[in-house]
């Protein structure tokens, strides 16, 4: 497991913990405040992460205290990049003040993981044909 501290003056610190060199996805775990002072380096350390381990992620955020707009922002871009590729960033974990952002924003639909579809009548995660 490979840890980054993404500084902050006087502030806090962003720490992201990043795993999955098992040939899933790469897991990330971000821990702190995803926010205009470490939401840059937080996107491109994202973006390197695409380049080298694939399209595909997964955002443990549930040690996040606070994300901003450029919290969001970077997330957003990190999943386009992801998209843009073939893959996704998947958001697990958020607290409850997230989760509302997400919710409100509309985000919650892009970072959730994938859903099998029910289908009608079937046992529930039954394949639509």
């Amino acid at each position: 497991m490979q840890t980054r501290r993404i500084r902050r003056e006087a502030f806090g610190e962003l720490v992201t913990m990043i795993d999955g060199e098992d040939g899933g996805p790469a897991r990330v775990t971000a821990r702190g405040e995803l926010d205009i002072a470490s939401s840059a380096a937080f996107g491109i350390e994202l973006a390197r992460l695409i380049a080298e381990r694939g399209p595909d992620v997964v955002i443990d955020v549930s040690g996040l205290i606070f994300c901003d707009a450029r919290g969001l922002a970077a997330l957003v871009a990190a999943d386009e990049l992801a998209r843009s590729h073939g893959g996704a960033v998947t958001l697990t974990g958020p607290r409850p003040q997230m989760a509302k952002i997400l919710r409100l924003t509309g985000l919650d639909r892009r970072f959730a993981p994938a859903r099998t579809p029910v289908r009608r009548g079937g046992a529930p995660g039954t394949p639509t044909p």
